[in-house]
This record gives C-alpha cells, structure tokens and sequence, in this order.
C-alpha cells in the first residue's frame, strides 16, 4: 500500500484556535493530481513522484510554520467531532484554499476556474480524511465535507487570519 500522509501531526498552540506546524506535514492526494500543474502556478508546494505506478498521487505540503485554526468547527460541535479529528486534511484544505483566496483578491483566475479548483480542494479534503489514519468515521468525514463544499466560496472570499503571537 503506498504511504499516503507524511506521519502524525506535530504542532504547537498559541492560544484559541490558533496552532503552528512545527513540522512539514504532506498528503499524497489523486484530486490534488489532477490539477497538478495549475497548483504550483497558485505557488502550493505540490510534487508529483517518479515511478508510482498506476494511481497518481501528488503531494500536497503544509510547511513547518505554517499557522492554522486545525479545523473551523464551532466549539458547540466538538461534542462530535473534534477539531483534531480531521486536522490533517483540513490543514492541507487550508493551504489549497490560501492559494485559491489568494488568486481571488489578486484576480488571477477566472470564477470558473475558482470554483473549479475549489471543489477540487474540497474533494482532496474528504480523500484526506478516508486515508486518515486512524480512520475517520463516515459519521464525522461526511458532515465535515458538506460543511465546506457549499460554504467554502464564503471562505475564499474573505482576508485570511492575521495570527499574533
């Protein structure tokens, strides 16, 4: 089976939602592949490997020190799923949605071609969550994927968080 996440997620809190990556995390994604070349234009750490046989898969990166609210779940719904539940794969959506805001306000990319790259980000997001190990029930990946695939536009749209330290 090939390795699809880089390893366990190692992170620091600053405070309410708000935590760095002390390491490198990656996501071996097929969706993320398949935009490949227009991702690394977005300027998103994306490599394609050599010799993976049938299935592609690039790897999407999250760099250390990246900064990040884990998952945007109201505390109210941490009774059922927890930010950490899916942190992996929301930290990787997040990295592809900066991208996608990005363009946004640099008007770089056609509405089209936003959302077109953005249920992408959001299909990698819920391929993140099926590979998690340990595993994700449907229960929790489900409700999480349609929490972004309508919404997620609003996201885009809107400035990024200023974290201060």
């Amino acid at each position: 089976m090939t390795k699809v996440w880089s390893g366990k997620l190692d992170c620091t809190f600053h405070g309410k939602m708000h935590w760095e990556l002390n390491k490198e995390l990656w996501f071996g994604s097929v969706h993320a592949d398949k935009h490949h070349d227009r991702w690394k234009q977005l300027g998103v750490k994306i490599v394609r490997p050599k010799n993976q046989g049938y299935i592609i898969r690039s790897k999407v990166y999250a760099p250390a020190g990246y900064h990040t609210d884990l998952a945007s779940i109201p505390r109210a719904g941490w009774m059922l799923i927890a930010p950490w539940d899916v942190a992996r794969a929301a930290i990787i959506h997040d990295v592809l949605y900066g991208a996608l805001r990005k363009a946004f306000f640099e008007n770089t990319l056609s509405a089209n071609k936003l959302n077109e790259l953005r249920k992408a980000a959001d299909n990698v997001f819920r391929e993140g969550m099926e590979a998690a190990e340990p595993k994700i029930s449907n229960w929790k990946s489900t409700p999480c994927f349609w929490s972004v695939r309508p919404f997620g536009r609003w996201a885009i749209r809107k400035q990024g968080v200023v974290f201060e330290m």
